[in-house]
This record gives C-alpha cells, sequence and structure tokens, in this order.
C-alpha cells in the first residue's frame, strides 16, 4: 500500500510541475512573438460583461515589445 500512495504522488508532482505555467518566460516569449505577428496590449482585470480595454504596444530599444503597467501582450486578429 505505501507504494503505491508515493507512485501517486509521484505522479501528482510531475503532472503539476508539467501544467505550471511561468509568467515571466510567457511574457517573454510573447515579447519576441510580437516582433513578427500583430500584437495589441489587453488590460489584465478585464470584465466578462465589458470591453477589454486596449493601449498601444510599447518597444524596447533591443525590439522587444512590452506594455505599459495594468496591461499584457496578446495576439491581435488586427491585420
Amino acid at each position: 500500500m505505501p507504494i503505491k500512495a508515493a507512485i501517486t504522488v509521484l505522479a501528482m508532482l510531475t503532472l503539476a510541475a508539467c501544467a505550471s505555467d511561468d509568467a515571466a518566460s510567457s511574457a517573454a516569449n510573447m515579447a519576441l512573438a510580437c516582433q513578427t505577428m500583430n500584437c495589441a496590449c489587453v488590460k489584465e482585470s478585464g470584465s466578462l460583461l465589458r470591453k477589454d480595454k486596449f493601449t498601444a504596444v510599447l518597444w524596447k530599444t533591443n525590439g522587444d515589445a512590452y506594455c505599459p503597467k495594468g496591461f499584457a501582450l496578446e495576439k491581435s486578429a488586427k491585420k
């Protein structure tokens, strides 16, 4: 019985490690991706009942995209 419990715990820890999303890594990936595709800065605390608020994407001198505080980079359907 202890072996089954240990295997279960190990499996749960493995799944949790695979499922975790590093926000900083994701933001860095979007900063690079926005160099080749259309992106927008969308307000992070959006409501389901209201339209999302957008602002212009800002650019660092090295070419990375970023947003003002309170906004996050997202893919844009705009061409």
